[in-house]
């Protein structure tokens, strides 16, 4: 798919072809390669921010499950004992 962008200023267009003739390749292939690196960049920061919140459901449910492991330990202890 081609994109066409216009309106960018001369400045910028000099620095980018400068950039693309230090890496040796053409403005379009550096063009290309960072907006692929920017949108991963984007995908993988959705993603992260998609574990950290299942992170904290999960950490939340194990403390939930420990309280609730005290108090089950607590009555077999006080079990135990009565016999």
């Amino acid at each position: 798919m081609d994109l066409l962008i216009r309106d960018i200023d001369p400045i910028l267009v000099k620095q980018l072809d400068e950039q693309a003739e230090k890496r040796s390749c053409s403005r379009q292939e550096l063009l290309k390669g960072l907006l692929t690196t920017w949108c991963a960049d984007g995908v993988q920061s959705a993603q992260i921010a998609r574990l950290e919140r299942q992170l904290e459901a999960n950490t939340l449910h194990l403390k939930r499950s420990a309280t609730e492991l005290e108090v089950l330990s607590k009555l077999f202890r006080e079990v135990m004992h009565d016999d």
